[in-house]
């Protein structure tokens, strides 16, 4: 009979990152110039994160909690970090951010463990594509008129089509589910975009 691996070290890389990453997202503000700082400036790579904890995780409860526990360290990592280096962080934003990350770090868990697993075969894979696709053409192009940055994130978004399904032949899933979900990611970013 195999070994049950132990959850302790995926658990504790999933919140390590969460809280990485929130770090490092204010530091690099400071020092990347468009289009890379739309990497440490948008909220797909924050999913990104989301999606990476819960593809660490064997269960689907548990890619779900701990999706959002990265994404909620993201937030405290970020903003304790901005208030250490003088920068005032605003109830406002604290707030926002921490209703996202609750309510996108578990969806974007179980994406990660759904990529994992195929299971369904493809439908991480398009949420994560979706995202990426979607803060490209509302939040960059049709809002800000970055179009070198709506170009960086669409770019993004082809390459993790082209190399996510490479793990247990998912193409055929990511066909299945790439228009529902880029319809949801369309939708998510214009009612972001009616309260950020």
């Amino acid at each position: 009979m195999p070994r049950s691996t132990s959850p302790v070290v995926p658990t504790l890389a999933a919140l390590a990152l969460g809280l990485a990453v929130g770090v490092l997202t204010s530091f690099l503000q400071a020092v990347l110039d468009f289009p890379w700082l739309a990497l440490v400036n948008a909220a797909s790579p924050w999913l990104t994160t989301a999606f990476v904890a819960g593809a660490l995780q064997s269960r689907l409860r548990t890619a779900c909690w701990l999706g959002m526990a990265a994404t909620l360290l993201q937030v405290a990592g970020y903003y304790v970090t901005a208030e250490l280096r003088g920068y005032d962080a605003g109830f406002t934003y604290v707030a926002l951010w921490t209703v996202c990350a609750v309510v996108g770090g578990p969806v974007f868990g179980a994406a990660g463990r759904a990529w994992r697993t195929a299971a369904p075969a493809g439908l991480g894979i398009a949420l994560l594509v979706a995202a990426y696709a979607s803060e490209a053409l509302v939040a960059y192009q049709l809002r800000l008129d970055y179009t070198p940055t709506a170009t960086f994130f669409l770019v993004i978004a082809v390459v993790l089509a082209a190399t996510l399904p490479l793990h247990r032949r998912q193409y055929g899933g990511l066909v299945r589910w790439l228009g529902p979900a880029c319809a949801a990611g369309l939708a998510g970013q214009l009612v972001l975009g009616l309260v950020a």
